[in-house]
């Protein structure tokens, strides 16, 4: 009996040691070497798969993978690039060994993103509305800050600082975002008050910007209700290289020469240079920025400078690490509001002043390793120092500790890609702002999502996040008991979208993503004045929830060499026990208010491209967005505080159109910017009975405003010195996009560029 047991055990090991002698000797090992077809510099964590093998390359562009089959198909994948195939057969390579030359995206039909799913996506295949971009339109315009340079950019309206996606947010008063702003994927927000400062991003190393307008709380947390805008440093190339800018802006008299208070001409100044470069295993980019400005507002001024230092070190051929750093350090005067809307417009309240000396410190270190076939952890620091020293008892200290481990496999196999991680951050605020003591804040959030694309055309993607706030506090403000001086909730968050490609470059898309929103320290306990203006704290101010839904289609245009998008979206988004600042009575003033549930819906059209009609070079941005603030649920109680008694959400323009157009020829551009806001309809009654002459200014300015700016760059050294030329608010418009606030008069502007 066993014998024959044993026969069948030797001949089921013989027959296994057949079949695997025969894969082993099926399979080849192939180092693939990736350059930068421009450069010839080697390529660093390009993905590269074939088969079920794969992997990233390392700082000399290599990377070792099994080919199966006597007929191998490559695929190299990196962000910025055009991805690669190679094929061919294997006994053709020459020892094992395959160089690959990766050219740069030429057009935008070719371009990728990594906001909306953390890893590198074409814009066809997006499941939201994304916008990239790029360098240009900053210096084209002369624009000094990141600021600036979203206020053109179609869906995007920015009041007194805050960044308005879609109308998602309306005058915050300086507390709360549902717009996250990050650097590099890490979170750049104020941790008192989740509040962006602009002059923190080193906008003179900017590489592009990429804007996700929906719903992002899944991947990036509660400030990501309303969408994410992230910023992308610039790194070094093969050859070193320093930019050194320098602009100079004057303001003119405004239409009314009686507004006009200055005998000298207001102006603001920018410098800053840049240096980056290679050194073996490291990268770095180092830089400063000094910022001067007198305001055309009378008394508001701005002296700031910054350094910055961007490093990379390849530790193995796997795994690198790398520090972002930045201080900043300034002064500053600013009024709330003026004196009144006649000639007194530029001129601001006395008591509504707020001179401040800041200083603002981060470093972020992060650690990369690149796994087998594809995975890639990673994680992701930061820590942010803030000591705003301000009159009037705003001054403010805080810190926030910030820390993500990030998984992600690229499973090219399956045609799926995973992301998964954990977060963790914690702030400390000690401020006279918030009483004159002490808060704490932890959030602790796991998210995971997955893509999954079918038949080369269908992709799904799906997500979940579960996200833990806690805030400790006193245990009694304002005469309001806080149990044990601790507040803390939990919630789940899920999103769910798709993407058809219907050609190449035409596809179709819907998402849908649930939004959450942790108020702030500032939100619930911010006690301050400024003139005839007071906040008091609300530590009952409960948390907002929502969601946002989308559907849209992207057509791909080519005409001659240009080359670019018409993308259609129609959105949606409603919020439960919304958060806004409302004003409660005469004592309390305003306060931050679950103002029910709302709905904003609407739709919007763009166009975006870039490219060549014979000789010339066009490069254009624009886009109309309409939408609808509501109250879902409406009725007299929410308008008795307002200016209107019909339905509408405060502080919206309901119309807006962002349109730029640059003509380059030989080096030199010609180019035209317009910018379009319907009239606020709705604001707080007692900004316009109790500020001096914000009801007059209203009723004479209700038709919007229509901003529109000239410009001209001329090449004095071709790729090397360029002036700048800017005729900004040509017309000399007088508007404004919050209350007892003008904006700029016309003005002019010069900047020089030096490239070496």
């Amino acid at each position: 009996m066993m014998q024959p047991i044993r026969h069948m055990i030797r001949s089921i090991f013989i027959i296994l040691f057949v079949l695997l002698y025969n894969a082993l000797a099926a399979q080849t090992n192939v180092t693939v070497q990736i350059f930068d077809a421009e450069n010839d510099t080697p390529l660093e964590f390009v993905s590269v798969y074939c088969e079920r093998s794969g992997g990233n390359t390392d700082a000399n562009g290599k990377v070792n993978i099994v080919v199966n089959k006597e007929d191998y198909s490559i695929k190299c994948t990196y962000v910025g690039f055009q991805t690669f195939i190679a094929e061919g057969r294997k006994s053709e390579l020459v020892n094992n060994s395959l160089v690959v030359k990766m050219s740069a995206v030429p057009n935008l039909l070719e371009e990728v993103s990594v906001v909306s799913g953390r890893y590198d996506r074409q814009l066809i295949r997006e499941i939201a509305s994304v916008e990239i971009i790029k360098p240009d339109l900053l210096r084209s315009n002369n624009l000094s800050s990141l600021e600036d340079l979203l206020d053109r950019i179609p869906g995007i309206q920015m009041i007194d600082g805050q960044a308005n996606i879609r109308g998602g947010s309306g005058f915050a008063y300086g507390a709360g975002s549902r717009v996250l702003l990050t650097v590099n994927d890490v979170p750049a927000m104020q941790p008192d008050a989740g509040f962006p400062n602009w002059r923190d991003i080193p906008i003179e190393n900017m590489a592009q910007v990429e804007v996700l307008k929906g719903a992002g709380s899944v991947l990036y947390g509660s400030t990501a209700m309303n969408g994410v805008i992230n910023y992308r440093t610039a790194w070094a190339t093969s050859k070193p290289e320093t930019v050194v800018s320098t602009q100079f802006t004057g303001f003119l008299s405004p239409n009314d020469k009686a507004k006009k208070w200055w005998t000298s001409l207001p102006f603001e100044s920018n410098t800053s240079i840049v240096h980056r470069q290679k050194f073996k295993k490291w990268d770095g980019v180092f830089g400063g920025n000094y910022f001067h400005a007198d305001s055309y507002n009378q008394g508001n001024y701005e002296h700031q400078g910054r350094i910055f230092a961007n490093i990379k070190f390849n530790i193995a051929p796997k795994l690198q690490v790398a520090i972002n750093t930045l201080v900043n350090k300034g002064e500053s005067d600013t009024f709330v509001y003026w004196r009144d809307g006649g000639d007194n417009a530029y001129r601001g309240d006395t008591t509504s002043y707020s001179p401040s000396k800041k200083l603002r410190f981060f470093i972020d270190p992060v650690l990369t390793y690149l796994g087998g076939s594809g995975g890639e952890h990673k994680l992701i620091g930061r820590y942010f120092s803030i000591n705003n020293n301000v009159a009037n008892d705003q001054s403010q200290k805080s810190n926030m500790k910030y820390l993500e481990y990030r998984y992600r496999h690229s499973l090219e196999k399956l045609n799926m890609e995973f992301t998964a991680g954990l977060v963790y951050t914690g702030t400390r605020i000690e401020a006279k702002l918030y009483g004159d003591t002490v808060y704490t804040s932890t959030n602790i959030a796991g998210y995971v999502s997955l893509d999954k694309t079918f038949f080369k055309k269908l992709t799904i993607n799906a997500g979940a996040r579960y996200e833990y706030n806690k805030l400790t506090s006193p245990e009694m403000v304002d005469g309001i008991a806080i149990p044990n001086g601790e507040t803390s909730e939990s919630k789940p968050v899920f999103k769910l979208g798709a993407n058809f490609l219907l050609t190449r470059y035409s596809s179709i898309r819907a998402s849908w993503g649930q939004g959450y929103r942790y108020p702030t320290v500032a939100e619930k306990f911010i006690k301050t004045t400024a003139g005839a203006i007071r906040v008091s704290p609300n530590p009952n101010l409960e948390s907002e929830t929502g969601y946002s839904a989308e559907i849209g289609i992207k057509q791909g245009l080519k005409i001659a060499n240009w080359k670019g998008f018409v993308d259609v979206a129609f959105f949606r988004s409603d919020y439960d026990n919304m958060m806004e600042f409302v004003l409660q009575n005469i004592s309390k003033g305003f306060q931050s208010f679950n103002i029910g549930d709302t709905r904003i819906q609407g739709y919007e059209i763009g166009i975006q491209g870039a490219g060549n009609i014979g000789n010339v070079t066009i490069r254009t941005l624009c886009g109309y967005t309409n939408i609808e603030p509501t109250y879902r649920n409406f009725s007299e109680i929410d308008t008795f505080k307002s200016t209107v008694t019909y339905n509408v959400l405060k502080y919206r323009m309901k119309h807006s159109f962002r349109g730029d157009i640059g003509l380059v020829y030989k080096g030199f551009e010609v180019g035209t910017y317009y910018q379009y806001n319907s009239k606020m309809e709705a604001i707080d009654k007692v900004f316009d009975l109790g500020i001096p002459g914000v009801h007059d200014f209203r009723a004479s300015h209700d038709r919007g405003s229509n901003v529109i700016g000239f410009r001209v760059i001329i090449p004095i050294i071709v790729d090397k010195l360029t002036l700048g030329l800017n005729l900004n608010n040509a017309l000399n418009e007088e508007y404004s996009t919050r209350p007892g606030l003008l904006e700029a008069p016309r003005n002019f502007s010069m900047r020089l560029d030096w490239k070496f």
